[in-house]
């Protein structure tokens, strides 16, 4: 078995390969790869200075941005663990994770609405605060990039070490952290690499020095890391957009010739409702791919016809699976495809833990190499969703007898009215079709007599003025009796987690 090449030799060979071809791109200002290599290299020597070994935890709390991916190549390169903190997490959430994973190190922005001073002193164990601005009370990011090494010595990491904690935005009860290894930061950008040969998708996808992609989710997110290791695995570059806009996402794809995006849902949809979408070309675009929640492929479709040369296809993933884990065919969308082969196994499970039948709903379990290694510190957690070697994933979905896999929602995310059972998101898929509506969102309330029972939030599209009745009137038209909404509330914006998901435990801690 060939040995698993580490950060640190895939940032020399693709100096050596691409050199002064583009990485990254932010604002105006590019960075290529030799460039990459010796700001890398420096800023990881100045930290072995101040003293970070193997193991140790260092946070980042950022936007998006080029110092981002320096911290997350140079933190690799020495072997440390990164955790990588969602930039709309507060500072009292900061402080729990950092407290609770033992943080020894933060890369993160004085332009924050707390005092970074207090991090120090409510987490024991945290030694550096470095910052991207020059601030004298911390530790300039920027003047560690000056060291005078730009050569880095391997540091003899293997693929068993942990790399990496995701915490969870904490949507639903305190964030929990999904521990990677330190293969599993190569086996998204390698999956990706992998959907290049499936049906629909030859000469299309590419991932190779020809393609651009722009970050429209966080570099936080599980699926972030992509971005950071498809550029010095296969020199695929990246436009850096701070923080997702839909109108800035569509000017930077004409503007720098992006060949290829990943979104979740929420993301598409926004785009979808733009009013200047008609002024940029938008000729470059050549795949998009969508996935960490159940979409639409309704709008998908509409999607697809705003950039003219684009193929859309439906994908799958989580923290806990190292995403993208599967991907369809353009001709079939309602699907999320097969999963990639060697990687991962997936099985429908019943409530029971037996395996169902193929087209039967229940819930998907997962083994394999992409499967994380757990949660921090979480024991009693970890004993619930691993059962004899099955990962238990929470989302529920079916097999077709092609093998493809549909996605049908999250367990927790079914309604019970009645002893029948309800999808969130089958409701919400009849919703997003109506022309009024922009956003929806179904969860269940409590009900005396029926146990539970459907609650709508809506977002009308701009300048739509629409009685509830009329609403109701449509459903009544595209969804059995027992799965109508008993209350329904337009809102002006759904609340969403940091990577642009629904908030639906925001939206059921209103009633």
């Amino acid at each position: 078995m060939e040995k698993r090449k580490d950060v640190r030799q895939l940032i020399i060979e693709a100096a050596e390969k691409f050199g002064t071809a583009t990485a990254f791109i932010e604002e105006d200002k590019t960075y290529d790869f030799l460039t990459l290599k010796e700001d890398v290299f420096r800023l990881a020597n100045s930290l072995i200075d101040m003293g970070f070994k193997k193991g140790d935890k260092i946070a980042i709390y950022l936007p998006n941005c080029i110092e981002y991916v320096y911290s997350y190549l140079a933190i690799y390169s020495l072997g440390c663990m990164v955790v990588p903190i969602d930039f709309f997490l507060t500072g009292t959430e900061l402080i729990t994770i950092g407290k609770h994973c033992e943080l020894k190190g933060i890369i993160t922005t004085t332009n924050i609405k707390f005092n970074l001073l207090k991090l120090k002193e409510n987490i024991p164990t945290l030694r550096e605060i470095i910052t991207i601005e020059d601030n004298p009370k911390y530790i300039s990011f920027w003047k560690l990039t000056q060291n005078s090494r730009n050569y880095l010595e391997d540091r003899g990491i293997t693929i068993n070490m942990p790399s990496s904690i995701f915490y969870t935005s904490g949507s639903t009860g305190m964030p929990k952290g999904a521990v990677w290894n330190y293969e599993h930061i190569h086996l998204g950008a390698e999956q990706l690499k992998c959907f290049c040969s499936y049906e629909g998708l030859k000469n299309i996808l590419k991932i190779d020095e020809t393609e651009r992609t722009i970050s429209a989710i966080p570099f936080s997110h599980s699926g972030g890391i992509l971005f950071v290791m498809v550029a010095i695995k296969y020199g695929m570059s990246t436009v850096i957009m701070p923080k997702f806009s839909p109108l800035n996402l569509v000017r930077l794809i004409d503007k720098w010739g992006v060949t290829g995006i990943w979104m979740v849902p929420p993301m598409f949809y926004a785009v979808l409702y733009l009013k200047d979408v008609s002024n940029y070309r938008l000729e470059s675009l050549r795949w998009a791919d969508v996935f960490g929640a159940p979409s639409s492929p309704d709008l998908l479709m509409r999607f697809a016809k705003l950039f003219p040369n684009a193929v859309v296809i439906n994908g799958w993933g989580m923290t806990e699976i190292v995403p993208p884990i599967s991907a369809s065919s353009p001709g079939n969308i309602q699907s999320v495809g097969k999963p990639v082969p060697n990687n991962v196994e997936l099985k429908i499970f019943d409530a029971h833990d037996h395996e169902v039948a193929t087209g039967g709903v229940g819930e998907i379990v997962a083994k394999g190499k992409s499967v994380f290694c757990g949660y921090y510190e979480e024991p009693d957690l970890n004993k619930e969703v691993f059962k004899n070697g099955w990962f238990y994933t929470g989302d529920l979905g079916h097999f077709d007898k092609q093998g493809n896999l549909y996605i049908i929602g999250k367990s927790k995310d079914t309604i019970k009215v009645g002893g029948e059972l309800v999808w969130a998101a089958e409701i919400e898929e009849v919703l997003l079709k109506h022309p009024c509506v922009k956003e929806a969102a179904a969860i269940g309330i409590p009900d005396k007599l029926r146990g539970e029972v459907v609650k709508c939030f809506i977002v009308l599209k701009e300048g739509i003025v629409l009685p509830t009745r009329y609403i109701m009137e449509y459903l009544r038209d595209n969804l059995a009796k027992f799965k109508l909404p008993r209350q329904i509330e337009y809102l002006d914006e759904l609340p969403k987690t940091g990577t642009g998901k629904i908030n639906k435990a925001a939206l059921k801690e209103q009633n």
